[in-house]
């Protein structure tokens, strides 16, 4: 067991990892943040054998194939009445497994977060609040998946670096999504574009330019809307207005950003598309950073219109703890079309 006094060699980040861990779950070994992924499922096994081994006496022949027990028996269903006391013994066994099997996924999850934090050099000051910490690892638990756990692994990362990137009700919409439907979000989410602390899904002609260049249909938007990742609204799009000043707005897509000028005279533009809810704009962090798509950018500088309007991009090369990035030159953007 790690006590606080020992963490002396970790970085400030894993350090913090396993404060919020501790308090978590009462209690951290050190192979939570060492172990890798053979070696957790090593250990799963191992657990899962002692559990079997007190249960075969009882059951018969139980057997275990990733993740799935088998309880064979070829004795009569009347010879299986056995004893309140070995009822009792079988109710302990199976809560035992349970218990593995939940610890096993915890353990698995902080891994993923301690990778993920493992290039963080610097982190807030502020540690995520009880009720966080609890409400996440009671749903980290039940997380049995591979790629759901890698996902969870970096939302417990992402609350580390920074207090507040994830709420409650981010968790509780998350639980629920099943790994098909965080795949389809992670799609759709390499199209976000970031403008003002806003995202949005660039959709200027009722879903057609989407299907045709992503794949990206009309059920796949209700789906994202229905689980709370996109708003149920219509025709909501992002208003744009000059106030009557000249302005140049900078909207981020991936590590692409764009850079809007628009004179004072331009009309209230409004950018046709799908708007993130607060859910879907906290996950849309945990994508990876990707240089736009060609057509997309060409499409957004098309949904521009005004005399004097002028939109470039360049790609984003470094990124500051404020928000704030340093890009290449900006470029005029040309239709390859």
């Amino acid at each position: 067991m790690i006590k606080f006094k020992d963490i002396a060699g970790f970085s400030e980040p894993i350090k913090r990892l396993i404060e919020v861990i501790a308090e978590g779950i009462g209690g951290i070994s050190k192979p939570i943040l060492t172990r890798k992924n053979a070696d957790a499922k090593a250990y799963e096994i191992k657990a899962v054998a002692k559990a079997i081994g007190e249960s075969q006496k009882l059951l018969g022949p139980v057997t275990y194939n990733d993740g799935e027990i088998v309880v064979e028996s070829d004795q009569k269903e009347e010879a299986l009445q056995l004893p309140e006391a070995d009822l009792d013994q079988r109710v302990v066994s199976r809560m035992a497994y349970q218990e593995s099997k939940k610890q096993s996924n915890i353990e698995r999850i902080t891994q993923y977060a301690a990778e993920d934090l493992d290039d963080t050099e610097e982190i807030g000051p502020d540690r995520p609040d009880s009720d966080w910490t609890t409400r996440f690892f009671r749903i980290a638990e039940d997380i049995t998946t591979d790629e759901m756990q890698a996902l969870w692994g970096k939302v417990l990362a992402g609350e580390v670096k920074r207090v507040g990137s994830f709420s409650l009700r981010t968790l509780d919409i998350l639980k629920n999504i099943s790994t098909k439907e965080a795949e389809l979000f992670a799609r759709v989410a390499h199209l976000g574009i970031i403008n003002s602390g806003i995202t949005f899904l660039l959709n200027p002609d009722q879903g057609k330019f989407l299907e045709e260049s992503f794949g990206i249909n009309m059920s796949d938007q209700l789906i994202l809307k229905e689980i709370g990742l996109l708003s149920p609204s219509k025709d909501l799009g992002l208003r744009v207005s000059t106030n009557g000043k000249d302005i140049t707005n900078v909207y981020t897509c991936g590590s692409t950003c764009l850079s809007v000028f628009m004179p004072a005279s331009t009309p209230t533009q409004v950018l046709p598309g799908e708007i993130f809810t607060q859910a879907g704009n906290q996950l849309h962090q945990l994508v990876e950073h990707e240089p736009a798509n060609r057509k997309y950018v060409e499409k957004f500088s098309s949904t521009h219109k005004g005399a004097g309007v002028v939109v470039k991009y360049a790609q984003i090369v470094h990124r500051n703890d404020d928000g704030s990035f340093g890009h290449t030159p900006l470029q005029d953007i040309i239709s390859n079309s």
